[in-house]
C-alpha cells in the first residue's frame, strides 16, 4: 500500500476539494470564457481592472478581487461564476478513480464532504448527474456573498468538520491546489495532494502535503 493510500485508510472521514480529485470541471480554453464572463458586469460598470484581473483565466480570483474592489458589482460577478459552473457540470467527465472512490467510501462507512470553492449548485448538478448524491455527506461550497472565506481561509474546512462532528486529525483532506494544502495545515486536517504533474507534486510536498498522490483510484 502507497503512503497516500495509508494515510487515506487511517482516516474517519474524508474532505475532498471538488475541481480536480472528482472532475476537471472548467478546463481551457472554458477556462478563459468563465473568467471573461465574470468581468464582464464590471466592465459594464467601468471598473478598472488591474492588469492581473483583466487577463486572469481564473474566474474565481476575479469573483475575489470583485469583493474588495467593486462590491456593488459582486452579487452579478457571483451569477456569472454560478451559471459557468453549473454549466460546466453538465459535461463535466470524472477524474479517473474518483467515482470509484465514493463508492468505496461508503461502502466502508466513511462519510465524504465536499468542500470546495465552486458553488454548491454546480457541485450537487454534477452529482446528481452522475448519480453521486447518495455517497456525498454534505456539500460545503463556496460562502454566497463572502468571497473571502473560501480556501484557504478555513470556514468551509471547519463547516465540514462541524457537519461531520470529528476531530480534524481524524480527518483527511484531498485537494490538488496550494491552497488545499495551506488550509488543510491551518486547519490540522492531514493532506493527500492530487498531483497532475511530477512538477505539482513536488510543489504540494513542498507546501507540506502529508502525501502525495498522480491518481485517486490509488485511494480507493
Amino acid at each position: 500500500m502507497s503512503h497516500a493510500a495509508e494515510v487515506f485508510a487511517a482516516a474517519d472521514a474524508v474532505l475532498l476539494d471538488f475541481d480536480g480529485p472528482v472532475t476537471p470541471l472548467i478546463p481551457a480554453p472554458a477556462n478563459l470564457e468563465a473568467a471573461n464572463a465574470a468581468r464582464a458586469p464590471m466592465l459594464a460598470r467601468s471598473v478598472a481592472l488591474d492588469d492581473h484581473i483583466g487577463t486572469t483565466s481564473d474566474h474565481l480570483a476575479v469573483l475575489r478581487w470583485a469583493a474588495t474592489n467593486a462590491p456593488e458589482a459582486l452579487p452579478e460577478v457571483e451569477a456569472v461564476c454560478d451559471d459557468a459552473e453549473t454549466a460546466a457540470a453538465s459535461t463535466a467527465e470524472p477524474t479517473h478513480g474518483a467515482h470509484d472512490l465514493l463508492a468505496r467510501c461508503d461502502q466502508v462507512g466513511k462519510p465524504v464532504v465536499i468542500v470546495s470553492n465552486n458553488a454548491e449548485v454546480a457541485i450537487r448538478a454534477y452529482l446528481e448527474r452522475w448519480s453521486l448524491t447518495s455517497y456525498i455527506a454534505a456539500v460545503i461550497g463556496r460562502p454566497t456573498g463572502r468571497p473571502d472565506l473560501m480556501k484557504p481561509n478555513t470556514h468551509t474546512v471547519n463547516e465540514a468538520l462541524r457537519s461531520l462532528r470529528i476531530e480534524a486529525n481524524r480527518a483527511v483532506f484531498v485537494g490538488d491546489s496550494l491552497s488545499d494544502v495551506e488550509v488543510s495545515r491551518a486547519a490540522g486536517v492531514p493532506c493527500i495532494g492530487y498531483a497532475k504533474t511530477p512538477r505539482r507534486g513536488d510543489e504540494l510536498r513542498e507546501a507540506g502535503a502529508d502525501a502525495v498522490t498522480a491518481d485517486i483510484a490509488e485511494l480507493a
